[in-house]
């Protein structure tokens, strides 16, 4: 039953990512080389595709641009990239001032006056009384300090504690033109550097147990038990949209109930029933990652990663009787196998997602597989189930 799960949830994942997965343009514009604007379209690629190139499509045609053809290009209170920094290559602006701030494929780039400096941390060999030995090249802090040394005080130690990072040298930057007086503009300032949602959830839930008896010791156990149950939980979510508005962290806890039951019957010199009850109360704590294709009127999102089950009723019910001839004899009543309190698994999922004015409401699909209900010898315990969630999220 696993693998044909799996094989459906593949085959639904290329489905659903050959229909959405087709290119996100949105609104935007390129500067020509004679500094005339364009407005139109342009497709928000990732920046390792924006180095290279811009597609970009107004009224008349869609075309792709190369470094040579334009100055620059960007979406509207978003990213900008322009050609004049990195020759054959966009890199992206992230604060035009006094001093300005630039990214490309490798390294960052700050420009003052007419002077472009590059800002990159390396290992390289030396050798020290004879011995070679590996040290960081961190001249971008003397390069950094000197800049802004004609503004900001202490400036030797802020460079000391400063991250070769978007976000710190952002910053910084931003800091230093504030201080200049002079106008500046920072790029993506619609864009958080950390975003959290939170929402609800409901959902139908299809547990399944499964044994594996190796031994046969406890043949009065049917091979797998099914349930369906509801489910109820809340969710929160945090991402960084100013560094990948696509990525994000999810945490979960659903609050799920379920109860399985059988009966097994077994011919030997006499005939056995054993009916088996088993009720579980689960706090379920889903962590994931969550990445999230282009959103057109709908849109689409995949996640994984670990669950953890902690049971806070688990019981296990075993009633035998066996008959001979006329007689019947009743066992006492006593627990069918040991239920295990935690359990760590892993799971995945697929949903699809809607906006409306001050919710966003999605329709999510996940599989579960939890290992380790009972393993004593040779007789394992393990569950799996598949959850279909109607989650609300506050925008």
């Amino acid at each position: 039953m696993n693998n044909k799960i799996i094989f459906l949830f593949i085959s639904f994942v290329l489905i659903a990512n050959n229909s959405f997965c087709q290119n996100d343009f949105r609104n935007g514009y390129i500067i020509t080389l004679e500094k005339d604007t364009i407005i139109g379209q342009v497709d928000y690629r990732s920046n390792t595709k924006n180095y290279k190139s811009c597609i970009f499509k107004d009224k008349q045609e869609e075309r792709e641009y190369y470094p040579d053809e334009i100055f620059g290009f960007g979406y509207y209170n978003d990213k900008f990239f322009s050609s004049q920094i990195v020759e054959g290559s966009f890199v992206e602006v992230l604060v035009l001032g006094e001093i300005s701030l630039f990214q490309s494929q490798s390294k960052y780039h700050l420009k003052k006056d007419t002077s472009i400096y590059d800002l990159e941390s390396f290992s390289e060999e030396v050798e020290i009384d004879g011995k070679i030995g590996i040290i960081e090249n961190n001249r971008w802090r003397g390069i950094t300090s000197y800049l802004i040394s004609d503004c900001i005080n202490n400036h030797n130690s802020i460079v000391s504690n400063l991250r070769l990072g978007e976000k710190s040298l952002t910053k910084l930057i931003v800091r230093y033109n504030i201080c200049k007086g002079l106008d500046f503009t920072e790029f993506k300032v619609s864009k958080p550097w950390i975003k959290y949602g939170y929402g609800a959830t409901i959902g139908i839930a299809r547990s399944e147990i499964q044994f594996r008896n190796i031994s046969g010791t406890m043949s009065y156990l049917d091979d797998s038990y099914s349930s369906i149950n509801p489910s109820i939980g809340v969710l929160f979510d945090i991402s960084s949209p100013r560094i990948e508005e696509k990525i994000a962290f999810q945490g979960e806890i659903h609050f799920i109930k379920s109860s399985y039951s059988s009966l097994v019957i077994l011919e030997n010199s006499s005939t056995e029933y054993h009916d088996t009850y088993i009720d579980l109360s689960t706090l379920s704590i889903p962590l994931s990652f969550k990445y999230s294709f282009p959103e057109k009127k709908y849109g689409l999102y995949l996640q994984g990663g670990i669950n953890y089950d902690y049971h806070l009723i688990s019981k296990s019910k075993l009633m035998s009787e066996s008959v001979t001839g006329n007689i019947v004899n009743k066992s006492p009543e006593r627990s069918a196998f040991d239920i295990n309190k935690n359990q760590i698994g892993y799971w995945g999922g697929i949903g699809i997602l809607r906006s409306y004015q001050k919710f966003k409401a999605s329709i999510a699909i996940r599989y579960f597989e939890m290992p380790a209900l009972n393993k004593t010898g040779d007789f394992t315990a393990s569950n799996s189930r598949i959850l279909v969630n109607l989650i609300l999220f506050k925008k």
